[in-house]
């Protein structure tokens, strides 16, 4: 069975040179592996093809006998590298935090805070509403996940 460190230092040297970051690598006992990547220009189809050929000439199949992905770390799933705030940075996510409360802005910036603009209602009003800048601590994040809006 591979390991998941094996296939990272593998996959990431294909994922830079493509100017991308590696997210994430999950490998099930079955030896199916996937891995995950994401560029700040957007994933296309032939970046998948060259980083799995690229992984499978240094594994062989026979030998394994493995099943591999290569797929973007998608738009619906959370955050899991630091890459990803600084990709959305201007744009709009949930953030999740570890005492169970939820904030939903703009990314303004990311290092090892988290500054996100949020709209709240004006007290006593409907319609009218007062932005601030939060700032979130980076260990105070459970889980971050991009906000699709169909507008």
């Amino acid at each position: 069975m591979i390991s998941k460190e094996e296939i990272k230092k593998i996959a990431e040297i294909k994922i830079k040179e493509l100017g991308g970051f590696f997210v994430d690598v999950k490998v099930n006992t079955a030896n199916v592996i996937t891995v995950f990547f994401d560029r700040m220009e957007g994933v296309q189809v032939e970046h998948c093809l060259a980083i799995s050929k690229y992984v499978e000439e240094h594994f062989d199949r026979e030998v394994e006998d493995y099943e591999l992905t290569v797929c973007s770390a998608g738009l619906d799933n959370s955050f899991m590298v630091d890459e990803q705030y600084q990709k959305y940075i201007g744009k709009e996510v949930g953030v999740l935090l570890t005492n169970g409360k939820r904030k939903t802005g703009i990314i303004l910036s990311y290092d090892d805070t988290l500054m996100l603009e949020v709209a709240k209602k004006k007290k006593g009003s409907r319609k009218e509403y007062i932005v601030e800048e939060v700032s979130i601590l980076k260990e105070d994040i459970k889980e971050t996940k991009l906000k699709i809006n169909f507008k």
